[in-house]
């Protein structure tokens, strides 16, 4: 189980690098806040815990939240690649419910909503 944790610490702090050097990429110019189309994308997970206690469920709870944050910030380099001008994210929602069932193993449900501001090509 700590290797889990620790894995996904690993594979998630490099993300978190990446959506800050994609973030500071976006566009926030006066022209996307002024005019432009609004976008929304969703994305949602659903994941066994495997943690065996109490912390290490929190810590892949947490793991998994941070991750819809970092995929919420590329969606913009994904309209820029392909549809938009200039791209500003207006607001990000995270949300998380653990599903339990008696005899059956925790699932994690995890989505988020991001909204965001473009300017097509």
């Amino acid at each position: 189980m700590r290797s889990m944790a620790l894995i996904l610490t690993l594979a998630l702090g490099t993300g978190v690098a990446r959506a800050e050097d994609v973030a500071s990429t976006m566009s926030t110019s006066p022209a996307v806040a002024t005019s432009g189309i609004f976008v929304n994308s969703s994305i949602s997970l659903n994941l066994p815990l495997v943690g065996a206690d109490r912390a290490a469920r929190q810590a892949e709870e947490d793991a998994y939240r941070r991750d819809l944050y970092v995929r919420s910030i590329s969606e913009c380099q994904v309209l820029i690649d392909s549809i938009a001008k200039t791209c500003a994210i207006t607001s990000i929602n995270v949300s998380t419910q653990i599903n339990s069932n008696p005899g059956q193993p925790e699932y994690l449900y995890v989505s988020s909503n991001v909204t965001l501001q473009i300017e097509l090509k």
